[in-house]
């Protein structure tokens, strides 16, 4: 079964929602799943260098008194989703680009699921700067990617453009909040616990033989039409 998802590896709804995805889809025995990574970047017009926690924080919520509320609020939150999120180790909001560079780049070479959680590690857990080709190399070298062609790749500006192109179908599809997940044509939105989860893949898995239902049955009209 196919899974799109539509995330930004610096929102922490993102880390929190996909990481329980990808473990309550696990756990089912009457799927195989295949997830397929679209870009949708929460600050495209920053800067390549990307800006401060601090300065980062008061231009989404107006003060950092009012910001470090909704970072505690998020950290109990991720807590209750067994994942781990260190705000107070985050110094630096990276652009994102290269990082949704490296996993289209990546798609093209195999399964790259791993690769995708180890980047959202490296920031929300160790605060490490992800927009760093260098930083990410690394990671995509822990992950079974070869390194030097890692970083050849992201010292350029390849499948920018990929990135780009998907971020505006992700919007004229209607998609304005992250993370979200297709399957089948059925979206859900935001943080969900299992059974909500368990909900879409169920109606996910109705359509699916639906669909195969009724091609069987044209191919049956066909042949017997032939037939006549």
């Amino acid at each position: 079964m196919s899974v799109e998802i539509v995330f930004d590896f610096v929102c922490p709804w993102c880390c929190m929602g996909i990481r329980r995805l990808i473990s309550v889809f696990k756990q089912r025995l009457d799927i195989e799943t295949l997830y397929t990574w679209r870009p949708f970047l929460l600050n495209p017009a920053s800067q390549n260098e990307g800006m401060a926690f601090n300065a980062y924080l008061e231009s989404r919520h107006g003060s950092r008194e009012r910001a470090d509320r909704l970072l505690q609020l998020i950290e109990v939150q991720a807590q209750e989703f067994e994942c781990v999120i260190h705000f107070d180790r985050i110094q630096h909001v990276p652009n994102t680009m290269n990082a949704h560079r490296l996993v289209e780049w990546a798609s093209a070479r195999g399964d790259c699921t791993a690769l995708v959680l180890a980047i959202f590690k490296a920031f929300f857990q160790n605060g490490d700067d992800i927009g760093n080709p260098g930083v990410l190399a690394d990671i995509a070298a822990q992950e079974g990617f070869d390194h030097d062609l890692a970083l050849h790749f992201l010292c350029g500006r390849t499948l920018a453009g990929t990135v780009t192109a998907g971020q505006i179908q992700a919007q004229k599809a209607g998609i304005n909040g992250v993370p979200s997940f297709i399957v089948e044509g059925l979206a859900l939105t935001g943080v969900h616990d299992a059974p909500a989860l368990n909900r879409l893949m169920d109606a996910a898995l109705w359509v699916s033989e639906s669909k195969a239902d009724q091609r069987f049955g044209a191919a049956r009209m066909s042949s017997l039409s032939q037939r006549v």
